[in-house]
């Protein structure tokens, strides 16, 4: 490319460059316009917030719109019905700016678009500057301060109207069209002094007061009467004289005395009681008496006066009195408390007087029940009647005032006040209760900070249903309200309060009463209401042992115990005991418990296992005896009979067969039984012809099987060598023979022989009876078929001498 092409390419760059950067500032911009513009005094005044359509104001503001924007005029909104705008601008319009400067500012979301300043100016140099002309002054008086009736000055005084700083004040005062007095006022000040003239008092006074700055200037003009802006000096030489019920007072000034009206200001020492009187002496003597004074009270007193319609002037030098005693006015009160009631029905009263007598010499004389009492002593030992207490002052042998107090009859006491209330406030207590339903004559109140007999309380008496008086802090108060009525003092209410409470009393005394594996109750002393120096509102346990953190269980006054939960077993606690009040709190020593190792739980629930195990051995081994009592229950044994005595020589043993299987039989039990002295060999040599019979029958034996009809019986050695021993007995000539019992009868001829088994020795039972008597299912019936069958058949050979006896049958009484 030659250097004709390299040039136009570095111009075509250049261009395109420029034209990029205008029309980004021309689309990109958001602005308020015109800016910091310079308008005429008064005219109108439009700004406008550009806002093009690819502006960076709708970039960055979502949802961006010029009806959104808001203007401001220095920080304050404009009304919106001076605006207007369209899709690209918004726009507003300040009618009559008359402001010398102001900012204005457009808004959207809470941030600032844009803002602008406007400032004004007017042809002339001052409006340029925005600096308005004054303002008229507002409230103009004036006061004329009298040194001698001739010699005065007069000082005017005016309230500005918002002008500017730099505004000055002038006053001329004119009377009889001359000029009477000028004066300028300084920079600041509102109020400006006359030179001093003389004055007739003749015609009204003109007072003009000029109001000017570099703007212009403005005048506003008064008229007075000169006697009612004239202001005398105040009374000089005050003389007060202490009257026996009102103070007398004087004093001289320079108005005459027929123009003159006076006022006197008496303040009671040591409070804010004023009395102001207004009484002048009717011969026109410059003298005042004040009434309802106390006796035997300093006062202060000052006295203003005014001449004819003039103001009044200040008060004079205070001058301070006594006043006198006024007999007739003192209060003189008697009042008790009871400090001891007996079991005997006496009580111990303390007695109290008031009254203030100044300094004269007073003589006290008291008497109970018109017994006079000594006055060494303020208490004296009462019974339980009524009774009526004197005290009377005396001043040289004369009576000045007495007083009387009657004491009910125990047990009959008025009603008491209702509802007591207690607050305090700024180092007050105030008192409040209710009225008795029973008309009342006064109230005494007494409150001590120290309960003990011989504090001696302040009281005083009321009519009303409230009263006030100052407490020291963190002082424990004894407040009581008793009623008086026509027949005596009733019953007492008693407060406890604090003019100022501090940290409550700490506890003194904690204990166990009660412990557990995993609970202690812990018990402390309360502290009482008379307890300095604060109400316990709560008391706090805090507890520990040597590893755990510090745990805590608050409870309301007036509980003072609380069990301890969730605690381990045998382990050592450190506890104290916090109390609170209003004000602070204390905390009371530090004491150790321990809980148990095993706890009451485990005890009982160990003994009722062991109880329980116990008992349940006892009832097995209870029932273990009954069951081997009902296993081993015997076969009563004839030779035990006490029917006959069967030697045990007469008592032969059966023999059974080993092979007889008498579990497993349905069949009677049947006991053999040998009556002859025939041997077991001899008598079961021969077998049956049936083949019922089988077995050994020899003497030593001692079994036999019968396999006809199951047999079973067991005989015990005893018994089998009785019968052994008895076969010789059987064998004797002079004994009859026996009939054959056999289980297979023979005709039956001779089976019907029964004899005594306990007398003659004989069988035990017969084959009838055998054959009669019930047996079980199925037994009977297998019986009755083989009887039936071995009457058709030889009666076997052997055994010919058996007696079989039911075993079952043994247990009872054996039937004839």
């Amino acid at each position: 490319m030659d250097h004709l092409g390299q040039k136009v390419l570095r111009h075509f760059v250049i261009f395109m460059l420029l034209a990029v950067t205008c029309y980004a500032q021309d689309t990109d911009t958001c602005e308020v316009i015109p800016k910091n513009q310079t308008v005429k005094l008064g005219s109108d005044v439009t700004v406008v917030f550009k806002a093009p359509l690819s502006g960076i104001c709708r970039n960055k503001l979502n949802d961006f719109h010029p009806s959104k924007v808001f203007w401001t005029l220095n920080s304050k909104k404009i009304e919106e019905s001076y605006y207007d705008h369209n899709s690209t601008y918004a726009r507003v319009t300040i009618a009559n700016f008359s402001l010398e400067s102001g900012t204005v500012e457009s808004h959207m979301y809470g941030q600032v678009l844009g803002g602008t300043i406007v400032r004004t100016y007017d042809t002339s140099s001052n409006t340029r500057r925005g600096i308005q002309p004054p303002k008229k002054p507002i409230n103009i008086h004036c006061v004329t301060n009298l040194t001698t009736y001739h010699r005065q000055y007069t000082t005017c005084y005016w309230d500005e109207a918002g002008d500017s700083p730099d505004t000055r004040y002038s006053v001329t005062m004119k009377q009889d069209n001359r000029t009477r007095g000028h004066c300028k006022s300084q920079p600041g000040q509102n109020h400006c002094r006359l030179s001093e003239y003389a004055d007739t008092f003749s015609d009204n006074m003109m007072v003009t007061m000029t109001a000017a700055n570099s703007a212009g200037n403005v005048s506003a003009t008064v008229h007075f009467d000169p006697w009612k802006i004239a202001k005398f000096d105040p009374p000089r030489s005050i003389q007060v004289e202490p009257l026996p019920t009102s103070l007398s007072v004087d004093w001289t000034t320079k108005c005459p005395s027929h123009f003159e009206k006076c006022e006197v200001q008496c303040v009671e020492e040591g409070t804010n009681v004023t009395i102001v009187s207004n009484k002048t002496s009717p011969q026109r003597k410059r003298t005042i008496y004040v009434d309802d004074v106390k006796p035997c009270t300093n006062y202060t007193v000052a006295v203003r006066c005014a001449c004819h319609t003039s103001l009044w002037s200040d008060w004079s030098a205070r001058s301070t009195v006594l006043s006198a005693l006024n007999v007739s006015s003192v209060p003189f009160y008697l009042w008790r408390r009871v400090l001891e009631r007996y079991e005997n029905g006496t009580r111990r009263v303390q007695l109290m007087w008031k009254g203030s007598f100044c300094n004269l010499p007073i003589e006290y004389r008291l008497s109970v029940d018109s017994r006079n009492v000594g006055l060494d002593r303020t208490s004296v030992l009462l019974d339980g009647k009524a009774h009526e207490i004197e005290i009377a002052a005396y001043n040289n042998s004369k009576m000045l005032r007495h007083s009387f107090l009657k004491i009910p009859v125990i047990g009959k006491d008025m009603p008491p006040v209702r509802t007591p209330l207690a607050t305090s406030r700024n180092g007050l207590i105030y008192i409040s209760w209710e009225a008795p339903p029973t008309p009342v004559n006064d109230y005494v109140i007494d409150w001590l900070t120290d309960a003990t007999q011989e504090a001696m309380p302040s009281w005083e008496k009321t009519q009303e249903t409230n009263i006030s008086f100052p407490g020291l802090s963190q002082r424990l108060y004894t407040v009581t309200i008793t009623p008086l009525y026509e027949e005596g003092p009733g019953q007492e209410r008693i407060l406890h309060t604090y003019a100022e409470e501090g940290a409550p009393a700490k506890v003194r005394r904690v204990s166990v009463t009660k412990a557990d594996s995993t609970w202690l109750t812990v018990d402390w002393g309360a502290v009482g209401p008379d307890q300095c120096c604060g109400f316990v509102v709560n008391y706090t346990v805090f507890y520990r042992d040597s590893n755990g953190p510090e745990l805590n269980v608050t409870v309301n006054h007036p509980s003072h115990q609380v069990t301890l939960r969730e605690l381990q077993p045998g382990t050592a606690y450190k506890v104290h005991v916090r109390t609170h009040s209003a004000a602070g709190f204390n905390d009371s020593d530090l004491f150790h418990f321990s809980t148990e190792a095993y706890g009451k739980a485990f005890i009982q629930n160990l003994v009722s296992v062991v109880g329980g195990l116990i008992l349940l051995l006892l009832t097995a081994v209870c029932f273990f005896m009954l069951w081997r009592r009902a296993m081993n229950l015997m076969v009563p044994n004839p030779q035990l009979s006490s029917m006959a005595v069967w030697s045990p020589e007469k008592s032969l043993k059966p023999s059974f067969s080993k092979n007889l299987d008498v579990d497993n039989s349905h069949c009677e039990t049947i006991l053999l039984c040998r009556v002859d002295g025939e041997t077991d060999a001899e008598r079961c040599s021969t077998p049956s012809p049936t083949g019922d019979w089988t077995g050994d029958y020899s003497a030593g034996s001692g079994t036999a099987e019968y396999t006809g009809l199951a047999l079973s019986c067991v005989i015990s050695e005893t018994q089998n060598k009785s019968l052994e021993a008895d076969r010789a007995d059987r064998r004797q000539p002079s004994r009859a023979s026996p009939t054959p019992c056999s289980p297979y009868l023979d005709q039956g001829q001779h089976c019907k022989h029964r004899s005594d088994p306990y007398l003659d020795q004989g069988p035990v039972c017969s084959c009838g009876d055998l054959l009669d008597e019930p047996q079980g299912p199925g037994i009977s019936e297998e019986r009755d078929s083989v009887m039936e069958s071995s009457q058709q058949k030889a009666s076997p050979p052997c055994p010919t001498a058996m007696s079989y006896v039911r075993v079952d049958k043994l247990d009872g009484q054996i039937e004839d």
